[in-house]
């Protein structure tokens, strides 16, 4: 059984879980695993919608199983994303709360598993023997985060890259990037948490209501989902049902007043297989950028290990493929016509080839595949 510690840059209990939650739920089968959730900083709650208890509340210690550990560090200095002094100086001060940390537990040589940009200094200062890993899911210099410096962020990262003894990427773009700065690299694209799909999971009645078919997105809807998209698709398909679940932190004007678009509300992660039950056709109406270009969709995934067909815009992990059905479609013209064609042509052959591709690209075996590759021994 070997240790890890994940930095992340999330909260264990965040209603969507991603990469960062799953890998660590993974290993925890066979390992001890200590997740780090992100450090609040002392204007935190001005921001975002964080509880005042995170700043507040000082450093805590909790044990979700057997060998699952998540740890809620102190409070930091804000601006960490502006001034790299500040960043440095709040990676030291997290170092040495986690060494004391590790000898409290008694952790031994653990591998360390960053999912945060700024970890160069962390990865200096942390007192193991184990792998440092940085682990990149998106084009974090695209992200408009507020007081940010852009500068300093493709800073942060490019040391971050050039200080760890390994770099997972999830997607192609990703990991050339990656291979420019570090030569030891590997391509993890995301998986699925395949036991949460089930044959006999039913639609929430909200859902059970809405006119089928039903053209469904899940998942966060931010400034990258082309609303007017979708909303010009939904014009084009009035006999179907365009549902679109998850919280709205972008304007949505363009889908208002539209008999057949429906915007529930975000669902808790749990009810995710559930509320695609109801699905036809799950779509990925995601904006052209080179932030959405980068990216490996989570959602792809569900949506197979829901026996869903795929609609998506054009991204560079996504490949069009008909034995899944799978698609892609850049014009509102073409997104209904694919979306039209995929729900008559659909099979128990195709929804059964998307059974086979999720049992090959479960959340298990992506961890098994990291610890593969980070060369790491029980």
């Amino acid at each position: 059984m070997a240790n890890f510690v994940i930095i992340s840059d999330a909260y264990w209990n965040d209603p969507f879980w991603g990469t960062q939650h799953y890998i660590p739920h993974c290993l925890a089968r066979e390992h001890t695993v200590l997740f780090v959730e992100k450090a609040t900083t002392w204007i935190s709650p001005l921001k975002y919608d964080v509880p005042r208890s995170r700043v507040f509340g000082g450093a805590k210690l909790k044990r979700v199983t057997d060998n699952l550990f998540v740890y809620t560090p102190r409070a930091r200095l804000p601006f960490d994303r502006r001034y790299r002094a500040i960043s440095r100086l709040n990676q030291e001060l997290l170092a040495g709360e986690l060494n004391r940390l590790f000898e409290a537990m008694r952790i031994a040589g653990p591998h360390v598993i960053s999912f945060d940009h700024k970890a160069a200094t962390l990865f200096e200062k942390l007192r193991t023997r184990g792998k440092k890993c940085y682990y990149v899911v998106d084009e974090v210099s695209e992200f408009d985060w507020p007081l940010a410096s852009k500068k300093a962020v493709v800073e942060d990262e490019i040391e971050t890259m050039r200080a760890a003894d390994a770099v997972v990427a999830t997607s192609e773009p990703l990991l050339e990037k990656s291979a420019s700065l570090n030569p030891n690299v590997c391509l993890l694209s995301h998986g699925v948490d395949l036991p949460s799909f089930s044959a006999s999971a039913k639609p929430p009645e909200a859902l059970r209501e809405i006119r089928k078919p039903i053209v469904g997105f899940l998942g966060k809807i931010e400034a990258w989902v082309d609303v007017d998209l979708v909303a010009a698709a939904a014009g084009l398909l009035p006999d179907a049902s365009f549902v679109l679940i998850g919280p709205i932190r972008t304007s949505v004007d363009a889908l208002k007043g539209r008999p057949n678009v429906h915007l529930p509300g975000a669902c808790e992660r749990r009810a995710v297989p559930a509320h695609l039950s109801a699905f036809s056709c799950g779509i990925i109406p995601f904006r052209p950028g080179k932030l959405t270009q980068s990216v490996n969709p989570l959602k792809l995934y569900e949506y197979l290990a829901a026996g869903l067909p795929v609609v998506s815009t054009p991204l560079p992990a996504v490949a069009p493929d008909e034995e899944l059905g799978v698609c892609t479609a850049d014009t509102p013209a073409e997104f209904a016509a694919q979306i039209e064609r995929l729900l008559a042509s659909d099979s128990p052959d195709r929804r059964e080839a998307r059974l086979r591709f999720s049992e090959n690209n479960s959340w298990r075996k992506r961890a098994e595949e990291l610890v593969e590759f980070l060369g790491v021994s029980a």
